[in-house]
């Protein structure tokens, strides 16, 4: 698979993604769009992106291990 089809595949998922959800927003009830529960939503993202970002991290460095050796 080309770079491009994957890129494209990502940009088609996150663009749906944002599509869907801003959908969604205009039938939530009012008490899921209060400031707590955009609170939890945040603390939930940060917390995936750390994750992620350590999960990165740590292939890369498998992967420089392995190329030195």
């Amino acid at each position: 698979m080309s770079s491009v089809a994957v890129s494209s595949m990502v940009f088609a998922c996150v663009f749906g993604g944002a599509t869907l959800g801003m959908s969604i927003r205009a039938i939530l009830p009012q008490p899921h769009l209060s400031s707590e529960s955009k609170g939890v939503v945040k603390l939930g993202v940060g917390l995936v992106g750390t994750l992620s970002a350590l999960v990165l991290g740590l292939l890369i460095a498998s992967a420089k291990g392995s190329f030195d050796a």
